[in-house]
């Protein structure tokens, strides 16, 4: 049984999670709206106006991620995407890889692993839905890289451009993550350290430090990974 056997594949939104995100835009983008409606000011036409856009917003919502899919044939893969279709065949793609999301901790319920394929040039396309909340992604990434080395072509050579590419693009975003965490800790540092000073009568820190401290730590470690780099 060859790879190839297993095509096509198609990724897509699970109706599960659809459902969710309407009813989550459904009901927290009108709420958004009550400040606005309850406003005795505001004339009319701008309430009838930002209502009208915001309803039109909960739609394309719905209908861009019922859009959005990845699939994969004997010819290449595909991205349906927001705004436009890619198609990439085998033989121009020199990577499939799927790597930690850099937005998991930014969105409740955001997928913690996405992948992605990359081209001839080292850019990279986002396959829609090929993540750890609707499939068991490294099974998914393995089954479309078998099927990447076996169509691809026996005369087939890695682009060296593409991999140089690659791998600056890994380097920065490794020191972004870096820079992130380190961040992150040093929020949970810092507010610790303000409250048993405050706690203590001896606060030589203002609360605008828990702010202020994790950004000048983020800044540091990013500049100086991008120093180490060159």
């Amino acid at each position: 049984m060859t790879a190839s056997s297993a095509l096509p594949r198609t990724y897509g939104i699970k109706p599960g999670r659809m459902k969710a995100m309407l009813a989550a835009a459904g009901v927290g983008l009108p709420l958004s709206l009550v400040p606005l409606l309850t406003e005795e000011d505001a004339p009319g036409w701008v309430k009838w106006l930002v209502t009208l856009l915001v309803l039109a917003f909960v739609g394309w919502i719905a209908r861009a991620a019922r859009k959005l899919s990845t699939s994969a044939d004997l010819k290449g893969i595909r991205v349906r995407g927001f705004v436009r279709d890619r198609r990439i065949a085998w033989e121009d793609i020199q990577d499939i890889r799927a790597v930690p999301n850099p937005a998991a901790g930014m969105a409740q319920g955001a997928p913690g692993v996405i992948s992605y394929a990359y081209g001839r040039d080292g850019g990279r396309i986002q396959l829609f839905y090929v993540d750890d909340n609707h499939v068991r992604v490294e099974r998914e990434v393995a089954a479309l890289r078998a099927a990447w080395e076996e169509l691809r072509g026996a005369d087939w050579t890695e682009d060296a451009r593409a991999a140089e590419a690659i791998g600056r693009r890994d380097a920065r975003e490794g020191g972004l993550m870096r820079a992130l965490g380190w961040a992150t800790a040093s929020v949970l540092v810092l507010t610790v350290l303000f409250v048993v000073l405050l706690l203590t009568g001896n606060v030589l820190l203002g609360p605008e430090w828990i702010l202020i401290g994790p950004a000048l730590v983020f800044l540091a470690v990013w500049l100086g990974g991008r120093y180490r780099s060159r």
